[in-house]
C-alpha cells in the first residue's frame, strides 16, 4: 500500500481522534481554559488543553521533515522502510512512556498526560506500520538517528528502481527430479539417433 493524500488525511484523523478521546478519557483538564468558536451559527468551546496536546501530536512528527522533502507523498513509505526515525523507535517510546509515568506520579498528572499523548502517538504509527504498510517492527529496535547518507542512498535506490526479488533457491527433491528428467530426455535423444542411423 502506498502512502497517498487521502490515506495522509485518515492517518491524521485517527491521530487527533486518539489524542481527543484520550483526554476525555483521562477527565483531566490540561488548561481549564476555552475559547469560543462559532461554526455554521453554533458557537462551540474548544479547550485551550486539547490545543497544545493536538499541536504535541503533530511535532513529534517532526523528524519525518527531511524525508518528506527528499521523497515527497507518493513515495513516503518507500523511504520510511528503508531509513530510521529519529523518534519513532521503541527507545523514544519507552522513554516517554516512563517520563509521562514519572512527571505523573511525582509533579502534574496534566504535564504527564502531555508526555503520554506522544506515547499514544507512537502506539498508533508501530500498529500501522506492522500491520498496514507490513513494515517488519525491528525498524523501531534501531535507535540511531536519520543521516544525510542513509537518504541518499535510499533516494539513488528509487532512481534505480525496485531492487529485483530474488529467486527462490530449488530445493534438493526438485533438483534430483530435473537431472532425472534430463537424463530420460537424453536417453530418448539418443535412442532416437541410433534408431535413425541403423535406418
Amino acid at each position: 500500500m502506498k502512502y497517498s493524500w487521502p490515506y495522509g488525511v485518515f492517518h491524521w484523523l485517527v491521530h487527533y481522534s486518539l489524542t481527543v478521546v484520550l483526554l476525555i478519557a483521562s477527565g483531566i483538564a490540561i488548561f481549564p481554559i476555552s475559547v469560543p468558536f462559532e461554526i455554521f451559527g453554533y458557537e462551540i468551546q474548544i479547550s485551550v488543553g486539547h490545543i497544545v496536546a493536538l499541536l504535541i501530536t503533530f511535532l513529534i512528527d517532526i523528524d519525518h521533515i527531511s524525508v518528506f522533502r527528499k521523497f515527497g507523498i507518493g513515495k513516503l513509505m518507500f523511504a520510511q522502510k528503508r531509513l530510521i526515525s529519529p523518534l519513532h523507535n521503541f527507545f523514544s517510546l519507552s522513554l516517554f512512556a516512563i517520563i509521562s509515568a514519572f512527571v505523573s506520579i511525582f509533579f502534574s498528572r496534566e504535564l504527564g498526560l502531555l508526555f503520554f499523548v506522544i506515547v499514544v502517538h507512537m502506539l498508533w504509527d508501530i500498529f500501522e506500520d506492522v500491520f498496514i504498510f507490513r513494515t517488519s517492527f525491528r525498524r523501531w529496535e534501531r535507535t540511531w538517528g536519520l543521516n544525510k547518507k542513509d537518504i541518499e542512498d535510499a533516494y539513488n535506490e528509487l532512481l534505480q528502481g525496485e531492487p529485483p526479488v530474488q529467486e527462490k533457491k530449488e530445493s534438493r527433491i526438485g533438483k534430483a527430479v530435473s537431472r532425472f528428467k534430463d537424463r530420460v530426455k537424453r536417453k530418448r535423444a539418443g535412442q532416437a539417433q541410433a534408431a535413425t542411423s541403423q535406418a
